[in-house]
């Protein structure tokens, strides 16, 4: 495990203890009144308009060269490969799709363990978990929602399978061992506080619905976090108070919430593939940004 600073890390910190808390009393609420219920879905959606969508907002202040001159440039290839991204749904919908899911599970894994390499053993089966555990238990909706995605150019048949309780069961006892074993055998420090995320992280998925349970872990222990660790890193870097980088995210914040607002005339719940394409968009350039963040030594 490489030597991180330790105000950098995703676990042992009071932050790390508030996020479990509120996942462990959000899992009682969805165990006791049912993962469908108005004030969880309220939840989830104030969390993606206030945390989920917007913490990328700081990734123009990592652009290398700060010039006027550097700064279009960065824009026009963050624009640019969106752009890009955009025609690739439209020629290519299945590639596209397969790297939305490879972006997002390196991400999800590098951004929890600040790996500066790829093939980092806890932080590929941490990604894989994260996304692939709620698409395999709930594997119907998965694959109905990847068709709207991809569109009427492609033909994927909406498969009727849905994991039994038994087989998730054996699921989650393998992936564990596994997980656990990694965790001890690298000695990753603190590692019984990420296997007990994992776990928290587990019990949510088996007890909510698909949306509801990605997008609450999305924010919860991805959006937060990230926007917790680019906060310390840049007062790293500026002299600037904690309030002062906060509202550098606020901007797509609150074009969330207008999205939000309008997409209400479009009813979005019955859109929800194309919401995701539109995500994926913002998260192509954003996972590059990161990445080379996290590859350099300046956050270690």
């Amino acid at each position: 495990m490489e030597k991180i600073d330790d105000s950098l890390k995703s676990v042992n910190h009071r932050f790390f203890w508030g996020q479990s808390f509120l996942q462990f009393l959000l899992i009682a609420w969805a165990w006791k009144w049912g993962g469908s219920s108005s004030m969880l879905t309220g939840f989830a959606v104030l969390s993606l308009v206030l945390v989920g969508v917007p913490h990328g907002g700081n990734d123009f202040f990592y652009r290398p060269d700060k010039s006027l001159k550097g700064s279009l440039r960065f824009l026009g290839l963050y624009l640019g490969s969106m752009a890009l991204y955009l025609g690739l749904w439209q020629w290519a919908p299945a590639i596209a799709l397969l790297l939305f899911l490879a972006i997002s599970m390196h991400h999800f894994g590098q951004s929890n363990f600040n790996a500066s390499k790829w093939y980092v053993p806890e932080s590929l089966l941490w990604g894989a978990w994260l996304l692939g555990f709620p698409l395999v238990r709930h594997f119907s909706e998965a694959t109905s929602l990847f068709s709207e995605m991809m569109g009427d150019s492609v033909d994927l048949p909406v498969v009727g399978w849905q994991m039994q309780n038994q087989q998730g069961l054996v699921l989650v006892a393998v992936f564990g061992l596994l997980y656990g074993g990694v965790l001890y055998l690298r000695r990753v420090p603190h590692a019984w506080q990420f296997f007990l995320q994992w776990i928290l992280v587990t019990l949510w998925y088996w007890v909510s619905p698909l949306l509801l349970g990605f997008v609450v872990v999305f924010c919860l222990w991805h959006a937060a976090q990230s926007m917790r660790y680019q906060v310390l890193f840049i007062r790293g870097k500026v002299q600037k108070s904690v309030m002062g980088v906060l509202v550098n995210f606020l901007p797509l914040g609150f074009l969330a919430m207008l999205a939000w607002l309008v997409s209400a005339e479009f009813d979005v719940m019955h859109h929800l593939g194309w919401g995701f394409v539109l995500l994926s968009l913002v998260t192509l350039p954003h996972v590059v940004v990161m990445d080379g963040i996290y590859r350099a030594d300046s956050h270690r």
